[in-house]
């Protein structure tokens, strides 16, 4: 995009209404959570806005007369009428208060309103996802055996909370597919590149550079085999601040080369905190971001986005928030 000026855009459709004006928006996207939220704040008053197809006047009516909760909500955002969808997801609560406040989260707000009791002998990841989300495509970054698998009276949303807790597998919803796995096996698609005090928000930078000396880590890994049996393996500074990775179908020799290998990606001389950036490039949890500092290039490197935060107001402008995760 090459503009001169950059007006801030939006459009947001919950239900049949669709409107261009809004208070605010926060989106949050993270790897380590199970579900994107969005909270919209709009004002109750509107002049008009578009229901089901047509232009509708609002006068002496209220927007929460036409949106409810589990209205379906698409949030687009963009510069000069460039938009591109932000947020997909399901209206969870409408607030009281003026200006409305409208919060959302995306498709696991679905698998909230389910219920299973089953007892698996023997399971798979595979087989426990086929049975609490039959409605849903799965993509399984890691299949691992969980052996002896027991539900007792949980939503599918429990069920992915409980495996997060107990084996490491992380959970969350990527064009509408299911993708559950250990996060150091996600392999970023995309790389953004920035520049510090080009393309970076410096009055609210909050990076810190920081030497490996200077944080203690301990490593432990665990594998999960096919009899559910668990290994164990540390690596690391004894007494340092504790990390846990998972992996399945490991020895414990390969643990151990594994902890060290990971260890190198986690204690590292380079960048921690919050990258803030403006509304575009467009980073998302998950992607990649290759920092470049001019001024001291033994600085530069490539960073998993941990997490992101999007902020959309006449305040502040349009904004996102890029928590750094491990050097790649």
């Amino acid at each position: 995009m090459q503009y001169l000026y950059y007006n801030m855009s939006c459009e947001v459709a919950i239900g049949a209404v669709v409107f261009d004006r809004v208070n605010s928006i926060i989106i949050l996207q993270s790897i380590k959570k199970l579900s994107d939220t969005a909270t919209i704040v709009v004002p109750r008053a509107f002049s008009r806005a578009t229901v089901s197809g047509k232009l509708t006047s609002m006068e002496k009516r209220n927007i929460t007369d036409f949106i409810k909760v589990d209205d379906t909500v698409s949030i687009k955002l963009g510069y000069n009428g460039s938009l591109h969808e932000e947020f997909k997801g399901y209206v969870t609560k409408l607030g009281a208060d003026m200006p409305l406040q409208v919060e959302c989260m995306d498709e696991m707000a679905k698998l909230k309103k389910n219920n299973y009791v089953k007892v698996f002998s023997k399971a798979s990841l595979k087989d426990v996802l086929n049975y609490i989300a039959p409605g849903h495509k799965h993509e399984i970054i890691d299949d691992v055996d969980l052996g002896k698998f027991t539900i007792d009276n949980k939503s599918a949303f429990q069920v992915l909370e409980l495996l997060r807790k107990n084996y490491g597998l992380h959970s969350y919803f990527k064009d509408g597919i299911l993708n559950v796995g250990f996060p150091i096996s996600l392999t970023p698609v995309a790389t953004h590149r920035y520049v510090v005090n080009k393309n970076v928000r410096a009055r609210s930078n909050d990076l810190k550079f920081v030497k490996k000396d200077d944080v203690k880590l301990l490593l432990k890994a665990i594998s999960i085999n096919r009899n559910g049996q668990r290994l164990f393996s540390e690596f690391g500074d004894k007494g340092g601040v504790q990390r846990t990775l998972h992996f399945t179908g490991k020895t414990i020799g390969e643990l151990r080369k594994l902890a060290e290998k990971n260890y190198k990606s986690l204690s590292f001389d380079g960048y921690q905190g919050m990258l803030p950036c403006w509304g575009e490039p467009r980073t998302i949890a998950g992607d990649a971001v290759e920092i470049t500092d001019p001024k001291y290039n033994e600085r530069n490197g490539k960073y998993l986005i941990e997490a992101v935060t999007i902020k959309f107001n006449g305040s502040d402008g349009f904004l996102r928030e890029n928590k750094l995760g491990l050097k790649l």
